[in-house]
C-alpha cells in the first residue's frame, strides 16, 4: 500500500509540558487507525498537526502530493445555519453537484423531504450526521475524526459505524468508545509516555497486547533492579573490605562493580508511568428491601406524555441500565426521580426508601459549572477539613497548585473527576448516572467500571457506550413505543435500532406518489389492513410477551404503504 502521510520525529509541547517526543507515524492508503490515549495526552493536537492546521515544534510531516484530507468539524461555521441540508453538504463536494449530497445524505438516514430543511432546524443527531456528510462528500483519501461518537444515540452511532466500514479511504479515528473502535478500525495507535505504540490489531486486542507488554516489562525491570541491588551491595562490601584491609585488589573490584551497576542502570527496561489520572468511587450499601419503586407514572414534558411506566422496582445493589433513543425521555425521567428525592411530595408514583442516600451525575455536569474554586466546591459539599480534601484531590490527579482553579474553567474530563471525588466522599447507596462516560477516557471508563462492579450500591445508568453498559448492567429497561419495558439483554434493542435504520433507508428508495399510480390501490389497502391487524394483535398481549422490534417494523411499513396511497 502507498504511504499517504508520514510524521517524522515529531515533538510538540503544551506550555513546558512535552506532549510527544520524536513521534513517528506512517498512514497508508485504506488504513483505518484508532488513535487512543488518556485525556490530555495530545490526541487532538496530533490530529491538528496531521491536518496541517498546526505546525509541530520539531520534526516534519510529509504528505503525498495533492493529498485530499478531511477533518470532521467539531462545530459548523455560523453562515451554514441559513443553508439547506443539501446545499451545506454540496458546497464541500469536489464538483459542487447537489446530487452527490443527496446520495450521501440518503445513505446517512435522511429522507427526501428533509433535504430542504434549514441547517438551523436540525436536531443534535441530525447535525452530527451533517458534519460527517460534509467531511465525506469531498471524497477524501484521508479522513480525520476527533471524538465523533460523543453524545450520539445508538441509531446515529450505527449509521457512522456502517458508513466508516464502507469507506475506502484511510482514516484516523480518535474515540473513547471501545465497541466503535473494534467495529471500525484495524490498526491501533496508543499515545502514551509521549510516544506512540502501534499495533496491527483492533483496540481490544491492542490493549491486551500492550498490557501483556507492560507486565513483561515490569517483571524484567524487577529482575534487573534485583540484580543491580545485589551488585551494589557487593560493591559496597568490597569497597569496605578494601579500605579496612588496605587491599587495592578489592578496591579495584569494587570500582569495576560500580561501573557495571551504572551500565545496568542506564540500560534498565522502560516501565510506563501509565495515566496520571486516578478515578476512584467508593459507594455505600443499605439493608432496605427496596431502593426505589415507581407505579403508574406518566413521564411528560409540558403536558405531552413521552412514555408510561406501569411498575418499576429497583432493589439495593441492582445495576440497572435505562436505554432508548435520544428524545424518548430518559433524562426527563431521571430529573423527575432526583427532584422527588430532594423535594419529596405526597406523590405516590415515585417512592424512595427512607434509608437511601442519593448520588446524581448529570450529563451536562451542571453542578460543576460555577465560580467556586475546586477546593471550595468540594468543601461546600462534604464534611472534611481542608487538608483531607486536598489529599483526596491530589489522589484523584489534581496537583496542589490547581486547587484554586475555578471549576467553570476546567475541562469536561476534569469536572467529571471532581464530581466523582465528591461522590466518593459522600458514599451514596443509590447512584443515578446520566451519560457518565461522555467526558472520560478509556482508562477512566475502565476504572469506573471496576469501582461500580465492586460496589453494593444500587445504580440507574444511561449511556450510549455499549461496552460500558454490557459490562455494568444486570437489568435493562427500554423506553419504546411510549412504554417502559424490561428486556433480558441489549441485543433486542440493537436489532430493533438496526431494523428501523434499514426500513428508513428502504423508505428513501420507496416509490414516490407518482410511481404509486401503477400500484393496485386495492392491493395496498389489503396490505395496510394485514399489517394493522398484526400490530393491534401484538399490542393486546401482555407487555412481557410483546415484540417491540416487530412493532417498529410494522409502523414503518404502514408509513410507507400510506405514502403509496398519497
Amino acid at each position: 500500500m502507498s504511504v499517504l502521510l508520514q510524521a517524522k520525529t515529531v515533538s510538540h509541547y503544551a506550555g513546558d509540558r512535552p506532549l510527544f517526543d520524536n513521534l513517528t507515524l506512517a498512514i497508508s492508503a485504506g488504513e483505518r487507525i484508532g488513535l487512543v490515549g488518556f485525556n490530555g495526552s495530545g490526541k487532538s493536537t496530533l490530529l491538528s498537526i496531521l491536518n496541517g492546521t498546526l505546525e509541530p515544534e520539531e520534526g516534519e510531516i510529509v504528505r503525498k502530493r495533492d493529498l485530499r484530507i478531511s477533518l470532521v468539524e467539531q462545530f459548523l461555521p455560523q453562515r451554514i445555519n441559513a443553508l439547506s441540508l443539501v446545499t451545506a453538504v454540496a458546497e464541500q463536494a469536489l464538483d459542487k453537484e447537489p446530487w452527490r449530497a443527496e446520495v450521501l445524505l440518503s445513505e446517512l438516514g435522511f429522507t427526501d423531504t428533509q433535504f430542504k430543511l434549514q441547517v438551523a432546524r436540525l436536531s443534535g443527531g441530525q447535525l452530527n450526521r451533517l458534519l460527517f456528510a460534509r467531511a465525506l462528500v469531498g471524497e477524501p483519501e484521508l479522513l480525520l475524526l476527533d471524538e465523533p461518537t460523543n453524545h450520539l444515540d445508538l441509531a446515529t452511532l450505527l449509521v457512522f459505524e456502517t458508513r466508516l466500514q464502507q469507506f475506502s479511504g484511510a482514516c484516523v479515528l480518535v474515540s473513547h468508545d471501545r465497541a466503535f473502535l473494534d467495529a471500525v478500525t484495524t490498526t491501533t495507535a496508543i499515545l502514551r509516555d509521549r510516544q506512540l505504540y502501534r499495533f496491527s490489531r483492533s483496540y481490544s486486542e491492542a490493549a491486551a497486547a500492550l498490557q501483556a507488554m507492560d507486565e513483561a516489562n515490569a517483571k524484567t525491570r524487577a529482575a534487573q533492579e534485583k540484580k543491580i541491588d545485589a551488585l551494589r551491595a557487593s560493591a559496597k562490601r568490597l569497597a569496605t573490605w578494601g579500605k579496612v584491609y588496605d587491599n587495592e585488589d578489592l578496591a579495584r573490584r569494587a570500582k569495576s562493580m560500580e561501573k557495571r551497576v551504572s551500565r545496568l542502570e542506564s540500560a534498565k527496561t522502560f516501565v510506563t508511568d501509565g495515566s496520571p489520572l486516578d478515578l476512584e468511587l467508593s459507594l455505600g450499601d443499605t439493608k432496605a428491601k427496596q431502593a426505589l419503586s415507581v407505579a403508574r407514572l406518566a413521564v411528560e414534558v409540558a403536558g405531552s406524555v413521552l412514555f408510561n411506566i406501569d411498575e418499576l422496582l429497583i432493589r439495593p445493589g441492582e445495576r440497572v441500565a435505562l436505554v432508548g433513543h435520544n428524545g424518548v425521555g430518559k433524562t426527563t425521567f431521571i430529573t423527575a426521580l432526583v427532584h422527588q428525592f430532594h423535594t419529596p411530595t405526597s406523590n405516590a408514583e415515585i417512592r424512595f426508601s427512607p434509608q437511601i442516600t442519593l448520588g446524581y451525575y448529570d450529563q451536562e455536569l451542571a453542578e460543576v459549572s460555577g465560580g467556586e474554586s475546586m477546593l471550595m466546591f468540594v468543601r461546600n459539599r462534604v464534611q472534611l477539613d481542608e487538608q483531607q480534601i486536598r489529599q483526596r484531590l491530589i489522589h484523584a490527579g489534581f496537583s496542589y497548585q490547581t486547587h484554586d482553579l475555578r471549576v467553570s474553567n476546567m475541562s469536561g474530563g476534569e469536572r467529571a473527576r471532581l464530581l466523582f471525588v465528591v461522590h466518593a466522599i459522600r458514599r451514596p447507596n443509590f447512584l443515578i448516572m446520566d451519560e457518565p462516560t461522555n467526558h472520560i477516557d478509556i482508562e477512566g471508563k475502565e476504572q469506573l467500571e471496576r469501582a461500580l462492579l465492586s460496589s453494593d450500591a444500587a445504580l440507574l445508568i444511561t449511556s450510549h457506550d455499549r461496552r460500558f453498559l454490557e459490562t455494568i448492567a444486570q437489568r435493562y429497561l427500554w423506553i419504546t413505543d411510549g412504554r417502559l419495558v424490561e428486556i433480558t439483554g441489549l441485543t433486542e434493542f440493537y436489532e430493533s435500532t438496526r431494523a428501523e435504520l434499514e426500513l428508513s433507508r428502504a423508505g428513501n428508495d420507496a416509490p414516490t406518489s407518482a410511481d404509486a399510480a401503477v400500484e393496485d390501490e386495492q392491493e395496498v389497502l389489503e396490505k395496510i389492513i394485514a399489517v394493522e391487524e398484526k400490530l393491534a394483535a401484538d399490542l393486546l398481549r401482555k407487555s412481557r410477551f410483546q415484540k417491540p422490534r416487530l412493532q417498529a417494523q410494522w409502523r414503518l411499513e404502514l408509513e410507507q404503504l400510506y405514502r403509496l396511497l398519497g
